[in-house]
């Protein structure tokens, strides 16, 4: 983490998955643990009137179960995204390159369950990933930032457009009236 351009250029780009998806899943495992504990510790559950031991208990199994299946998920299928913007770039690294460098860039969730901290978290797991893609892809570090923040801007301007639609038909539907008391 703290020297991803070394690690990166001496990661290997094939081999499988088995490895660097183990390595996420622990990262993910570790970070909704730490997460559980951290809610449990301030009670959180009880501001929201749910039995805190009963609140902790169902957030472990989570924490535990769904949060490393659900990461691996997200580590296929944005993967698949950023391979294909990296082609359309010109990139020459693989699916499973991309795969494995974001596998890797998870290491950032065991410090991403503290607060105020989780914020630089992500933006230095989104600096993680334009590294990786640099050596797997072979692109200049703008290209892999290009290739690695296009699907996000994209999906920003996507919901910023369906949410004016969603907005203009409700106004077409109820009329100015409605906000009118």
């Amino acid at each position: 983490m703290l020297r991803p351009s070394d690690f990166y250029r001496e990661m290997p780009t094939t081999g499988g998955y088995s490895e660097p998806l183990t390595f996420a899943a622990i990262s993910y495992i570790i970070s909704g643990l730490l997460t559980v504990i951290f809610i449990r510790g301030l009670h959180i559950g009880d501001m929201y009137g749910v039995d805190s031991s009963e609140f902790s208990f169902s957030m472990l199994l989570t924490a535990v179960i769904m949060t490393p299946i659900s990461g691996i998920i997200y580590l296929f299928i944005v993967g698949a995204i950023f391979y294909i913007t990296y082609k359309i770039l010109g990139g020459t690294g693989s699916y499973e390159g991309t795969v494995r460098f974001m596998s890797y860039a998870s290491a950032i969730l065991v410090v991403s369950w503290i607060p105020l901290l989780n914020l630089i978290a992500w933006i230095y797991g989104i600096y993680l990933y334009i590294v990786g893609g640099t050596f797997v892809h072979k692109v200049s570090m703008g290209k892999s930032a290009l290739a690695i923040l296009l699907p996000y801007i994209l999906a920003i301007l996507l919901a910023i457009i369906l949410l004016a639609i969603i907005i203009t038909a409700f106004l077409a539907f109820f009329g100015s009236d409605f906000f009118e008391f």
